[in-house]
């Protein structure tokens, strides 16, 4: 029996690659981690960069307790199965009316995993309405013939590659319209997409990846954290826990996994020294 999907709920999902709205936590407990990471943006002086925004679970022990919330593994575990590995984190945050978007990609096409297993949890820490760039969904499109692509990388394009599926109907897409704390929750085969954001105010998303234990990258070994049940395959160096916000242990640990998880996604041009910044 599900332990956070309905049996519907379960089916449509299997059916369209994606679902939503799933609420894992409330309103004010999003508000109160927007304002931890509007905290961290004001010591630096401006919005969390890049190198701190990959894994940003290893740096700051909020991320880690949002990654480890209860609702959230018991519908991450309802798809994949009770032994999960947290693959990565992400911030995919869009500055009120930027002009930056996310072209149509599938994940599976550039991730390397085998099996090509893996689920994305796309969690609002913020409101999400159809002027903030939502993410966008074509139904079904995880059960069809993968479609062409190109690369074609531009600075507006939070989707670092460029990669771009070509021949996509975007009359059949999907707006992923969340409220604070709610999340999506798509496969790693499903076409998505996003477009700018017009809205005066920030669209702040929080990406988790998982993967089952038994998946492993096909490029070069990584890491990985173990957020749920058992890992008898080894196929991850497993990732500690951060016991203080950008301690000395977690920025080496950071700094590590990121290197390792960029270079495999975009080659070695990725494999330098991540720093990420804050006292």
């Amino acid at each position: 029996m599900p332990k956070h999907f309905t049996d519907a709920q379960l089916n449509r999902y299997r059916h369209d690659g994606y679902i939503f709205p799933l609420r894992v936590m409330s309103a004010e407990d999003a508000a109160g981690y927007v304002r931890k990471l509007q905290a961290y943006e004001a010591s630096i002086g401006g919005p969390i960069g890049w190198a701190e925004s990959q894994k940003s679970n290893l740096l700051f022990t909020w991320i880690d307790e949002i990654a480890h919330n209860s609702r959230l593994l018991d519908a991450v575990e309802d798809v994949i199965g009770p032994n999960i590995l947290l693959w990565s984190t992400e911030f995919f945050i869009k500055e009120a009316r930027s002009p930056t978007y996310v072209t149509w990609h599938q994940d599976d096409t550039y991730w390397h995993l085998d099996p090509p297993i893996e689920i994305t949890a796309w969690l609002a820490l913020a409101d999400v309405t159809p002027n903030h760039g939502p993410m966008r969904f074509i139904p079904g499109s995880h059960r069809t013939d993968r479609l062409p692509i190109v690369n074609e990388p531009n600075p507006d394009n939070m989707l670092r590659s460029g990669q771009m599926a070509q021949g996509v109907d975007e009359s059949k897409a999907v707006d992923s319209i969340l409220r604070a704390g709610e999340i999506s929750i798509h496969d790693t085969r499903t076409l998505h997409a996003s477009k700018p954001n017009v809205e005066a105010t920030r669209r702040i998303g929080l990406v988790m990846r998982f993967v089952p234990t038994q998946v492993q990258q096909r490029q070069k070994r990584e890491t990985a954290m173990l957020v749920r049940g058992a890992d008898v395959y080894g196929h991850y160096d497993l990732e500690p826990r951060p016991r203080g916000d950008l301690d000395p242990a977690a920025r080496a640990a950071h700094g590590e996994a990121v290197a390792r998880h960029m270079g495999n996604l975009f080659g070695t041009g990725y494999q330098g020294k991540i720093d990420a910044k804050g006292a």
